[in-house]
């Protein structure tokens, strides 16, 4: 309504993927040319159940056929292929073409919330994928290869990180609630 260049980018897992109010939010996104992203997080396990258990067709990024959405099927574990598609996908909506769905191919190591031990799992495919398919490892791996960074710089930057993350929820914590005027406050915009 603004006519601002901004867009949308609603998340949502393989598991929520099957519920009726997605496909209400594809139609409705496509009948009005919304500038969305829809992303699809498929880490194969919806809540506790495989998909292969839970769904029919795993080929998530059919899903906005129906609707004329443009759907496709990512890597997510690989830091570049998200890049690009993400970028790919928001030229296009901006450019005007409507809603885009993309799947991001991933892998959650732990359960779906504190009270999911993730039985469900063999704990070798769990070490697999951490040994084998991390993307944060391997991005860093990438990263010290090219001797763009090295570990102790690496290890000085956690470190950091983690004392940001501790002072941010010790004043989260004792924060009082926030205005609403907060609301767009450090929002992304890459216009």
């Amino acid at each position: 309504y603004r006519k601002e260049n901004r867009i949308a980018v609603t998340f949502f897992g393989d598991g929520a993927a099957n519920q009726g109010q997605v496909y209400e939010s594809f139609n409705m996104a496509k009948l009005w040319n919304l500038p969305v992203i829809f992303v699809i997080e498929n880490n194969k396990y919806g809540m506790g159940t495989s998909v292969q258990r839970s769904t029919a067709t795993a080929k998530f990024e059919e899903r906005g056929k129906p609707f004329g959405i443009k759907g496709t099927k990512v890597n997510g574990q690989d830091f570049f292929a998200v890049k690009d598609a993400m970028l790919t996908a928001a030229n296009s909506v901006r450019a005007g073409n409507g809603p885009e769905l993309l799947v991001m191919e991933t892998y959650r190591y732990r359960g779906h919330s504190m009270s999911d031990p993730a039985k469900y799992r063999k704990k070798e495919e769990v070490d697999d994928y951490k040994t084998n398919d991390d993307p944060i490892a391997n991005f860093k791996n990438w990263g010290i290869e090219r001797k763009l960074v090295d570990e102790k710089t690496l290890k000085e930057h956690d470190k950091k990180i983690k004392l940001i993350i501790e002072e941010a929820i010790e004043f989260a914590k004792n924060s009082k609630e926030p205005l609403a005027s907060e609301l767009w406050t450090d929002i992304y915009n890459n216009k």
